[in-house]
Formats: C-alpha cells, sequence, structure tokens
C-alpha cells in the first residue's frame, strides 16, 4: 500500500473539510431560499385575504346601510301614517296601540342596522388600515 506523506494527508483533510463547508453553505442557503419562499407565500395568503375581508366588510357595509335607508324611510311612514291615525276620530286606542308597537320594532330594525353599519364600517378601516401601514415598509425594501 502507498502511504501518502504527512503533507499530502494534510492537503486531504484540507480538501475534505473544504469539502463539507461547501456542502453545508449550500445546505444554508437552500434552507435561507426556502424560508424566504414560504415568508412570500405567506404574506400572499395574507394579502389575497386581506382584500377578501375588505371586499367582504364593503359588500357588507353597503346592504347594512340600504336596511338603515329603508327602516328609517319605513319608520317615516308609520309615524306619518300614526299621526294621521291620532288626528281622525274614529281610530281605536288598540289601533294607536298597535301601530305604536310596529313603530317601536322598526325603531329597533333601524338601530340594529345603525350598529351594523358602524360595525362594518370598523371592519373596512380596518383591514383598509393593514395596507395603508405596509405600504411604507414596501417602499422602504426597495
Amino acid at each position: 500500500n502507498v502511504q501518502l506523506t504527512k503533507s499530502e494527508q494534510q492537503e486531504a483533510k484540507r480538501a475534505l473539510q473544504e469539502e463539507k463547508k461547501n456542502a453545508a453553505r449550500i445546505k444554508a442557503e437552500e434552507k435561507a431560499a426556502l424560508k424566504e419562499k414560504k415568508q412570500h407565500e405567506a404574506a400572499e395568503k395574507a394579502e389575497l385575504k386581506r382584500i377578501r375581508n375588505l371586499q367582504k366588510a364593503q359588500k357588507n357595509y353597503d346592504k347594512a346601510l340600504t336596511s338603515k335607508q329603508k327602516g328609517e324611510i319605513k319608520l317615516a311612514k308609520q309615524v306619518l301614517k300614526y299621526e294621521k291615525a291620532k288626528l281622525k276620530e274614529k281610530t281605536t286606542d288598540a289601533d294607536l296601540a298597535k301601530m305604536d308597537l310596529a313603530i317601536r320594532k322598526t325603531e329597533i330594525l333601524v338601530q340594529k342596522a345603525e350598529a351594523n353599519v358602524d360595525r362594518f364600517q370598523r371592519d373596512i378601516d380596518r383591514y383598509s388600515l393593514k395596507k395603508d401601514s405596509k405600504e411604507p415598509d414596501e417602499d422602504n425594501e426597495n
């Protein structure tokens, strides 16, 4: 068997160590690239979710606002009808009480609609705010 000289052994050892370092560096680079890719995908997924939530909040806001407006119109009509009925002599107290109850129910519906409008407005602000706060960071990265 051929024996390697001491310097040849050291050279072989250094080459092996260098190979190990290169392999470790490549593995670390691949791991970092994979991590960055996953972070980018997660950020894209979060942005898509934010956009969907914003669109849903805007749609719900529009529905709630329409419901509130319809309720206010209905309430105004009921109050007008009630006032006209009070002026007529023929209207019974039971009829007036029934109308009054309907007015109270409509007032509650309008209040619920107002609460929904406020809630969906807060959702819109929240989802819009996230986008606005991210924009400056994106400018700084480039």
